[in-house]
């Protein structure tokens, strides 16, 4: 029959192992909600920004547009009044595509900006799951091991108490 001190080792050493799973993997569990809340908070910071840009774009393209169709009136009115009809046609046709092509370079740069903002997003996933990756899941096996290991610390202590035969 095993000695009481042998017995406790024994259940000191299976309590310790099960106590070490249970402290990683709650560690894990509290690591990876908190690195997903932080993917979250990054890209709600991001959908922000992104929102604002292209609000600032179009608020951009109208400014253009109002512009351009200004200043086209305005030639419109001058020629009229100077009596250069075919010359002045070419201005107003020039002031339109001028507001076209910074009203294009606008677009073309509130893409970019998006493009960018997707590969912010794609970094933050990255760090998410660099971030729960850090923080291992408890091992069954290992765990297994310990306590297999204290099991066999109490016997070679019983062993060790055992009076010789």
């Amino acid at each position: 029959m095993c000695d009481p001190v042998s017995i406790t080792l024994a259940v000191i050493g299976t309590a310790q192992a099960m106590e070490a799973h249970s402290a990683q993997n709650k560690a894990y569990k509290t690591n990876a909600k908190a690195a997903v809340q932080a993917k979250v908070d990054e890209d709600r910071v991001i959908n922000l920004q992104e929102a604002q840009e292209q609000e600032a774009a179009a608020t951009q393209k109208i400014e253009q547009n109002r512009q351009s169709q200004e200043l086209a009136s305005s030639a419109a009115v001058a020629g009229g009044e100077s009596g250069g009809f075919l010359n002045n046609n070419a201005v107003v046709q020039d002031i339109m595509r001028q507001g076209l092509e910074a009203n294009t370079m606008t677009g073309q740069n509130l893409e970019r900006t998006k493009a960018q903002l997707g590969e912010q997003r794609l970094g933050a996933k990255s760090k998410a799951q660099s971030r729960i990756n850090s923080v291992s899941k408890a091992s069954g096996m290992a765990t297994a091991l310990k306590i297999g290991a204290a099991g066999a610390s109490a016997a070679a202590h019983h062993q060790s108490t055992k009076p010789p035969v």
